[in-house]
């Protein structure tokens, strides 16, 4: 094989080339290759960061909503506790308020009986004693009727009439 001029030239040319290329072409396009590359970089750490900051927003989000419905469940608790004593409190008082008029009432029934049974057993000898008059005659003596026997009496009537 011969060397000849052309070779050489040739491979001079080729040389030259590449560092013409390679100052005019291939730095530029290597500066922003790493210009690019940097800049992906850098928006992938600011997104890496953002999501770090996101989470910690949903965190701190989840744990305010978290306390905002353990103090409203607390809050709704207390309520109805309180409306709970309120309304028993309330029950008591009705409860204790009806219980007194019944004991005032029934005293009062137990007095009104009383009275009534009192009159009513004078009633009942005096007719006694106008029935016996009528029946056997004026001047016949009559013995009234004593507290038992009309106490007596007046039971009897009154079973029969339940």
């Amino acid at each position: 094989m011969e060397i000849n001029a052309t070779i050489l030239v040739s491979t001079i040319s080729f040389i030259c080339f590449i560092f013409i290329m390679n100052a005019i072409l291939y730095k530029p396009v290597m500066e922003i290759m790493a210009k690019r590359q940097s800049y992906i970089d850098d928006n992938k750490q600011d997104a890496a960061e953002n999501h770090k900051k996101a989470n910690i927003l949903i965190e701190d989000k989840n744990t305010r909503v978290a306390d905002a419905q353990r103090k409203s469940r607390d809050i709704v608790a207390s309520k109805a506790d309180a409306i709970k004593e309120e309304k028993s409190k309330i029950i008591n008082d009705v409860k204790q308020n009806t219980s007194l008029y019944f004991d005032e009432q029934k005293q009062s029934l137990a007095v009104q009986k009383d009275e009534l049974s009192h009159q009513m057993k004078g009633d009942v000898a005096d007719l006694a004693n106008r029935l016996t008059t009528k029946l056997m005659g004026v001047g016949v003596s009559f013995q009234p009727l004593n507290e038992q026997d009309l106490d007596r009496v007046i039971d009897e009537v009154m079973r029969k009439n339940a």
